[in-house]
């Protein structure tokens, strides 16, 4: 019960205090958010060298349960190899020691998300070890940001599990959120949707040739 008391050694108020209760029900409910989360992480071996893409995800490959169309006009089929982008999220809230403040946050989330795909797009080219994926998906409560960043609803998608899911994505935010009492509550949070990106997609976006002309110098 290590975080249960740390917390209450943060705390400086009379034992007893009501605002005492309060750090160690959030201490506790931290500490099973972060076992739940590290059983589901160790459940799909996303800590495994093999599933870190870049600095900012991970990568679960599966075959696709059903057929699908995506907006691009990809064709899904079942048993077709499809990638599951998660966040990693240690790394995610690292960004968020020091107190940078969250406008540098989110610029600095934004630049290692992108970084990610470009590091995704390079291991599905043509000869890479995921030329033969032929889609990616997220499940995401940060949908406006990723449909930004090139992805999209496919046609009949399904929200059963993405519910679920959204849900935990929204209780491990506020649990672990290094914020405090300033961290988001639950119901400002957006629901989750599942979006995806063809790999064709994925390379016109963010392949090689697109990074190189992103980093470019300008001259004249």
């Amino acid at each position: 019960m290590l975080v249960v008391r740390q917390a209450q050694g943060v705390y400086a108020g009379r034992p007893g205090c009501k605002n005492e209760k309060v750090v160690t029900r959030d201490a506790w409910t931290r500490w099973i958010v972060e076992r739940f989360d590290l059983g589901y992480r160790t459940l799909h071996a996303l800590d495994a060298p093999a599933a870190q893409v870049g600095p900012a995800l991970c990568l679960e490959l599966r075959r696709s349960r059903r057929n699908r169309q995506l907006p691009d006009g990809t064709t899904v089929r079942r048993g077709d190899p499809i990638g599951i982008l998660h966040l990693n999220n240690r790394r995610i809230l690292a960004l968020h020691h020091g107190s940078p403040g969250q406008r540098t946050v989110g610029l600095l989330f934004r630049r290692r998300v992108v970084t990610s795909l470009e590091a995704l797009a390079a291991l599905a080219a043509d000869g890479g070890p995921l030329a033969h994926v032929c889609a990616f998906t997220a499940t995401t409560i940060f949908g406006s940001f990723v449909e930004r960043i090139g992805f999209d609803e496919a046609a009949g998608n399904r929200l059963a599990s993405a519910r679920v899911i959204g849900a935990y994505q929204r209780l491990l935010l506020v649990a672990l959120h290094p914020a405090g009492a300033a961290r988001p509550r639950l119901g400002t949070l957006p629901r989750a949707r599942r979006l995806w990106i063809s790999r064709e997609r994925l390379l016109a976006l963010h392949g090689p040739v697109r990074a190189r002309r992103k980093r470019r110098p300008v001259t004249g």
